[in-house]
Parts: C-alpha cells; sequence; structure tokens
C-alpha cells in the first residue's frame, strides 16, 4: 500500500475497535487535530482502505473491504498446535503490507471479533466457527485446514463439589459432550483458569488444551486424551471472500512447512508467552492439517449440534420471575 505512515495505521486500528467513527472521534483517540484526521481518512478513502457514510447529521470513517491490504489482522488462541502461524504470517506480506498477530485466551471471543471484523482471520476451534457462521447469516467462513489433537481432561485428585470446567462453544465444550461428563457444566474464560480450579479441587474435571494438558500431568493429575479428529481451523471474516483460495493455499503451504520443522518453536513460544522447553515437547500432541476436515466434521455433527445448543441452553437463557 502505497506511502502509509504510523498515522494512517493508528487510524486503520481505531477504525476497527471503535468504528464508525467521526473526525472528532479520531482527533480526540489519536492526539491529533480534527482536521488532520479527515484529510488521512479522505486519502485512505481513494485508497479503498476507508469508506465514509452519514450518521445522523456526522460524517463518519470504517473500514472498507479493501483494508486487510494495509493491516491483515490475525488471532490464535494460546495454544502449542499454531507453529504454521509464523510461515503463514510472512506468506501474507504478499496481500497485506503489515500482518499483525494477536493472541486470545478463549475461542467464543476470538470468533466474536471475527464476526466484527476486528481480525481478518482466526485460527479457531471448528465448532466456534460452525456456530458463528449460522449465528452471523455467513459473516464468517471455513477456509482453511488447522490442528488435530491436543486437548483431554483433566481430574482433579480430591474434588470439593462436583462438575466439570471447559470454554464455551468450543473443542473442550464437543470434547465434554463427546466424553458425556457429568455436570453441571462450568464456563471458563482460559485454559489457565480451567487447569487452576482442577488443581485446587474446586471441580471433578475440566477440559484443556496443551500445553495446560502437560502443566497438569506435570502436577501429578490424571489426564484423559479427548481423541477428536479436529480442534482448530483456518476461519475467515467475509471482507476477505476474494482472498478466500489464495489465502486457502498459502495455509496448506505454511502447514506443510511446520510438517516438516521449519518453524522458529523459540519465537513462536515468545508469542504465544509460555517456555520454549515447554512448547517444542507439547507441539508433538498435534496433527497438523493442510486442508479442512469437513468430512470429519460431518461425522460428528450431533454432538456439534449439541456443543452449540447443550441441555441447559433453554433454561439458562430466560431470566423470569416466579
Amino acid at each position: 500500500m502505497p506511502g502509509l505512515d504510523e498515522t494512517d495505521y493508528r487510524i486503520l486500528e481505531a477504525l476497527d475497535a471503535y468504528g464508525p467513527l467521526s473526525a472528532s472521534e479520531l482527533s480526540r483517540i489519536l492526539g491529533i487535530s480534527r482536521s488532520w484526521a479527515w484529510k488521512k481518512v479522505r486519502r485512505l478513502e481513494r485508497l479503498g482502505i476507508v469508506k465514509t457514510s452519514k450518521k445522523g447529521r456526522l460524517l463518519v470513517a470504517t473500514p472498507a473491504s479493501g483494508s486487510y491490504r494495509a493491516v491483515l489482522r490475525i488471532g490464535i488462541l494460546r495454544a502449542s498446535e499454531y507453529p504454521y502461524i509464523l510461515p503463514l504470517r510472512r506468506l501474507f506480506h504478499d496481500i497485506s503490507d503489515r500482518v499483525e498477530v494477536s493472541v486470545y485466551e478463549e475461542a467464543y471471543r476470538l470468533a466474536l471479533d471475527l464476526a466484527a471484523g476486528r481480525v481478518h482471520l482466526a485460527m479457531a476451534p471448528l465448532v466456534t466457527l460452525v456456530a458463528l457462521h449460522r449465528l452471523t447469516a455467513g459473516r464468517i467462513h471455513i477456509i482453511g485446514g488447522g490442528s488435530s489433537g491436543g486437548s483431554g481432561v483433566v481430574y482433579a485428585s480430591s474434588p470439593t463439589r462436583r462438575g466439570h470446567a471447559t470454554t464455551m462453544a468450543s473443542t473442550m465444550e464437543l470434547c465434554a459432550e463427546v466424553k458425556g461428563l457429568p455436570g453441571p457444566r462450568v464456563y471458563m474464560s482460559s485454559g489457565s483458569s480451567i487447569l487452576g480450579a482442577v488443581m485446587r479441587g474446586t471441580l471433578e474435571a475440566g477440559v484443556v488444551w496443551e500445553p495446560y494438558l502437560t502443566q497438569a500431568r506435570e502436577a501429578g493429575l490424571h489426564v484423559e486424551d479427548c481423541g477428536l479428529p479436529f480442534c482448530c481451523v483456518l476461519g475467515a471474516n467475509r471482507s476477505l471472500e476474494p482472498e478466500y483460495d489464495r489465502i486457502g493455499r498459502m495455509m496448506a503451504r505454511a502447514v506443510s512447512e511446520a510438517s516438516r520443522g521449519r518453524v522458529d518453536l523459540g519465537a513462536y513460544s515468545r508469542l504465544l508467552g509460555f517456555d520454549r522447553r515447554l512448547v517444542e515437547s507439547t507441539i508433538t500432541s498435534y496433527k497438523f492439517l493442510e486442508e479442512p476436515p469437513i468430512e470429519e466434521a460431518r461425522q460428528l455433527l450431533s454432538y456439534i449440534r449439541s456443543t452449540i445448543v447443550p441441555g441447559r441452553v433453554v433454561e439458562d437463557a430466560f431470566r423470569v420471575g416466579p
């Protein structure tokens, strides 16, 4: 993208996070003059990166469908399973000037941000992406492969109460459904919080992923593999639809590189915020998939349905008096 400077990128970041925004709002967020902010917006509009429209009496700016050509944002979960994100990030420079990777703790939050356009691409659980595809009327799609394996049930040594913990509408909840774990089910927002609850014995069991599974084993807890044929796959916001095929091919190439060990695991460990030894020892728990596991998903369709709409969802949805 010709001639973009740091202020341009900050405008795009603000629009992705808070948009639509007026000139006054951009001025306040960025700490620049109103006239300079709008001059920048108009130039970005001419480049097809930003679009403007009327909101009441105000003229506001939002990212255009081509904004990814300036900044491409990718979200991943804090897990050992995505070493291919590094070669993928490198390949994406053929599509975008700047490629940024953000690390999330919870799959559902990541999928919501993908649907909202705060990230353009996401390595997220297949079941989560299927749920959000339906709820957003096709605003997101699965366009690439990913990983399988690396998930399991961790059991407390001396639990003080019944039930299990998982993350919502995720591979972990799919595992809880397949395994038929006894309730009540408690939803938590990260692998570390689930593992912490089980280690403290405040719940009988929790469903987590690597490297939290290995941390559980090292703490002497019993672990049972989920045995699922898929976990996370590459989801895309519909704004990238013209690039779907190209990105899918890039994903297959990146996965192939990772399968052959052509990844800097030190850099990947730093991205996640985990010790390199822990990442290196747990990455082998995953099988990398160059293509989306469509047939495997069809075979587990009944479990996917019960994960998206579990048994107590109707009761939990209502808040009515006696």
